[in-house]
């Protein structure tokens, strides 16, 4: 690629990513946000204007100058299938480039059945809604690139490539469900772009962690971060399962004060977060009381409870919104 075509790819990725946000701008303030100039700017957008994808919306309101023609994303140009594979069923919602839904559905489990039915699922929904440009999917397991590389309890999908598998002619994202939940965090609280965040939830599937630290979501060498099922802290165990976990036994306070600890120790977050459903208020005043007879208080991280299912859905999104800014201009 040439370096005249790599600044196009970023200046288009560039009004994708302004209209998605800002709904509506005029040329000059898409050329004066990326700072480049009015006929470069101008040149891209009629570029998108011309396949659809940015809608010319009209001249704005006058403010006693000469009124600007303004420009939107077209939101039904591109739509996003995000799939949330879980024990129990599976959760799916298809919205457009707004974040709007346009379906919210449940499945079967597809966890418990050869990936080969997941992947007849996407294509069927592609050949329901043409507009699906992209596609991107939780599982309760770490990913190394495409391939499930760790996903306790689902042998059928263990070491499996689902992207190859499904041969799809679109886009798709597969995301440890704790990544994406700590990712969408970050974004629903507008932290910004330097925190640290832990994100814990013992969950369904045993216990797992979300880790940013500055801003960058950590996975480690092999991908494997966050599985925190595997710090000893156990008497008897080396590993913690959900089952050990109960938040109204004095027994669990004091695992969580440990793996607090631990966590402080090692990466000095500035949150930690627990699902609201696994923690209260009592719960973690008892269990940062605990861990500050043994660590100095001044590096303690604060401790949050969150709605995990809207921050694991917004960070699906988020991922899957990356896909949609950047777009093949051939797709």
């Amino acid at each position: 690629m040439t370096m005249q075509e790599q600044v196009k790819i970023n200046i288009i990725r560039g009004i994708r990513r302004l209209l998605m946000d800002h709904h509506r701008m005029s040329k000059a303030e898409i050329a004066e946000a990326l700072s480049i100039s009015f006929p470069t700017a101008s040149k891209f957008i009629e570029e998108l204007v011309n396949r659809g994808e940015v809608l010319s919306l009209g001249l704005t309101p006058s403010a006693g100058g000469r009124r600007a023609r303004s420009y939107a994303y077209n939101p039904d140009f591109a739509h996003a299938l995000l799939v949330y594979l879980e024990k129990k069923e599976t959760k799916y919602v298809i919205t457009n480039a707004y974040k709007e839904k346009i379906l919210e559905d449940t499945a079967k489990s597809f966890l418990e059945h050869d990936p080969s039915i997941l992947a007849e699922f996407f294509k069927t929904k592609l050949a329901e809604n043409p507009s699906i440009k992209t596609i991107a999917i939780g599982i309760p397991g770490a990913v190394n690139g495409d391939v499930i590389s760790y996903i306790p309890d689902y042998s059928l999908y263990a070491n499996q490539n689902i992207k190859a598998i499904s041969n799809l002619t679109v886009d798709l994202t597969i995301e440890n469900d704790m990544n994406a939940a700590v990712l969408g965090y970050q974004k629903r609280n507008g932290l910004s772009h330097e925190a640290s965040v832990v994100y814990i939830y013992m969950g369904a599937n045993g216990p797992g962690a979300g880790i940013l630290i500055n801003g960058e979501l950590v996975k480690g060498h092999t991908m494997f971060s966050g599985e925190i099922s595997f710090i000893p802290l156990n008497d008897d165990s080396r590993v913690i399962t959900k089952s050990d976990f109960d938040k109204d036994d004095e027994k669990s306070i004091s695992l969580v004060s440990k793996l607090i600890q631990t966590i402080s120790a090692l990466i000095n977050p500035s949150h930690i977060v627990f699902h609201q459903a696994e923690a209260s208020e009592e719960f973690l005043h008892k269990a940062a009381e605990n861990v500050k007879r043994y660590f100095p208080s001044d590096h303690m991280p604060a401790l949050y409870i969150s709605d995990w299912d809207k921050d694991y859905k917004e960070g699906l999104w988020q991922l899957a919104k990356l896909n949609l800014i950047c777009l093949d201009m051939n797709s």
